[in-house]
């Protein structure tokens, strides 16, 4: 006769139908893991695929605005070129035209100067001119 506490207990079979259970749902997690994991594989190279083609996309916008920087910097050279040579051009034209006006202004002091010593020679004549003439007034109104 069985006992209470012995019903109780497990028997092979017991054990062997759990058993078969348990190798059946690892069997079936197993299956299912292995389909996650590929799952997560064909998306992780789908993402990688994705990432690549997106870094190549950002290389040739890098490039683009590469060249495009490049380009204006050879133009902004070239417009500092360009003002330089402005600048210098314009600094010439000035000091010519500033040597001009100091020739002429030379020129006019020497024509002032040679206008003045006439006018002192003339001057001078008209005195020399004068004075007798004066004198000759003055002895008349004297006598």
């Amino acid at each position: 006769m069985i006992s209470a506490d012995q019903e109780a207990l497990a028997t092979k079979q017991d054990v062997a139908g759990v058993e078969r259970a348990l190798k059946q749902d690892i069997a079936g997690v197993r299956t299912e893991l292995k389909q996650d994991i590929a799952d997560v594989r064909t998306e992780l190279k789908q993402d990688i695929t994705e990432v690549r083609a997106d870094l190549s996309d950002l290389a040739t916008t890098v490039a683009k605005n590469t060249t495009r920087i490049e380009a204006l910097e050879r133009a902004m050279d070239a417009l500092r070129q360009e003002v330089r040579d402005r600048f210098e051009s314009f600094r010439q034209e000035i000091a010519g035209q500033m040597d001009g006006l100091r020739g002429e202004m030379n020129g006019l002091r020497a024509e002032m100067r040679g206008e003045f010593r006439a006018i002192r020679w003339m001057m001078g004549g008209i005195l020399a001119i004068l004075a007798p003439m004066a004198a000759g007034f003055i002895a008349l109104a004297l006598r």
